[in-house]
């Protein structure tokens, strides 16, 4: 049991058939507030890249717009993972969303009144990079906190499984908003919305004890309590070989995946936005069906490393395959291919990582994972994009495939990886 257990005593006659976290009050209400974020997350998605447009025709602002969101999510990560553990998971959750609530809400309204100019969006962007920041590690470390950790499995592919609804639906209903008169600034606002029903959603965490109470950071100097995160984290040689793994695996495939994409459909196949956006779409319903096959495993599989090299060999060979197509149909299939993978390992590593990590340092660790994470991307397609200038899209899929493949059976040999069990 986590310290912050607040298990509902919820009669289980008439719920016999829902599984367990169906009768948890406190997770309803963070499913609730996770959905609409993560909708509203999803309309900004497609309205912030137009917004830019209208203003401007020049596409390198686009990219300093989109740079200047995913900048403050780098820098600030991990203070925000420290500010988790010093106060309360709940607590920044509710200030990031209120302030999201508001910049989103600014930025709706000028939209609608024609006031704003370009640098303003560079702002807004900052801003709303800085909510994510503080809204990821709250969000990741409230439900650990919340419910029994024999739970976890199923909560995560519930919440992931809402975040894939809304990535297949948000970006439709902004799509149909933008087309309307005021359509942009309507979506901020609507946007605006889902963010204060998460903010007004966020469930209550019991007191913590005084053992859990006397591991937090306390008054000690804001950076200096990053320090016992990093320490244990590189004791812990597992869970140090897993992020490792995970962040070559980014490096490999992401790069490849959005950069090569695009050009694949525009060169290879002749197709347009339309068929650039169905195969994204199908790469979400994957993932959302490989977050459902995870979430239904009645028994967990036990040796969850090799399950998870296997499921990435699998991967790496549907990127390859992608190379050697010219038929939008069969780039849909391996798509979902992908999708499945991703969506089936990410529930299970998630659920053994917020097991494993204690709960005093959940914040702060988890934001360091992330940070490594989330910086293989970009750095991913960087060098992907420098790569396109000398080889077909085509080319680089086979390259990043068969790399994918080999690296993953190749860390079948990694004794760390193949203790990692359910």
């Amino acid at each position: 049991m986590t310290n912050e257990l607040a298990i509902d005593d919820a009669p289980a006659t008439d719920q016999a058939r829902l599984p367990p976290v169906f009768r948890h009050g406190g997770f309803l209400l963070l499913m609730t507030g996770s959905l609409t974020a993560f909708l509203g997350e999803q309309l900004t998605t497609v309205a912030l890249p137009w917004l830019v447009l209208k203003l401007s025709s020049d596409s390198a602002a686009l990219g300093l717009v989109l740079a200047a969101m995913a900048l403050p999510k780098i820098l600030f990560l991990v203070i925000a993972g420290v500010l988790v553990d010093r106060h309360s998971p709940r607590m920044v959750l509710i200030c990031a969303s209120a302030v999201g609530v508001i910049l989103l809400t600014g930025i709706g309204v000028m939209a609608l009144y024609d006031f704003l100019t370009l640098w303003m969006m560079y702002l807004f962007a900052c801003g709303l990079g800085l909510v994510g920041a503080f809204a990821i590690p709250a969000r990741v470390a409230i439900l650990s906190r919340l419910i029994d950790p024999r739970q976890l499995q199923s909560a995560n592919a519930i919440l992931m499984g809402a975040t894939q609804i809304s990535l297949l639906g948000g970006p439709l209903l902004a799509g149909l908003l933008a087309t309307l008169t005021d359509g942009l600034g309507l979506v901020f606002l609507l946007n605006a919305c889902c963010f204060l029903v998460a903010a007004l959603t966020v469930p209550r965490l019991r007191q913590r004890l005084q053992s859990d109470l006397s591991q937090q950071p306390g008054d000690m100097p804001l950076l200096a309590t990053i320090v016992p995160a990093a320490k244990w984290l590189w004791s812990d040689k597992v869970l140090k070989v897993l992020i490792s793994y995970w962040a070559v695996v980014n490096l490999l495939v992401a790069g490849p995946v959005q950069v090569g994409l695009p050009l694949w459909v525009d060169r290879q196949l002749g197709g347009g936005a339309s068929a650039f956006g169905m195969l994204i779409a199908a790469n979400g319903l994957g993932q959302l069906i490989g977050i459902i096959c995870s979430g239904l495993r009645a028994r967990k599989v036990s040796r969850l490393g090799v399950t998870v090299c296997l499921i990435d060999g699998l991967t790496g060979m549907a990127v390859l395959g992608m190379g050697f197509i010219h038929r939008l149909e069969f780039g849909l299939a391996l798509m979902i291919m992908v999708g499945i993978g991703a969506g089936y390992v990410q529930v299970g590593l998630f659920t053994w990582i917020q097991r494993r990590i204690p709960n005093a340092l959940q914040g702060r660790v988890l934001s360091l994972l992330m940070l490594i994470l989330i910086s293989s991307a970009p750095l991913s397609a960087l060098i992907a994009g420098y790569l396109i200038r000398f080889v077909t899209p085509s080319q680089l899929f086979i390259a990043g495939g068969a790399a994918l493949s080999l690296f993953a059976m190749l860390m079948l040999l990694q004794p760390a990886l193949r203790q990692l069990r359910d």
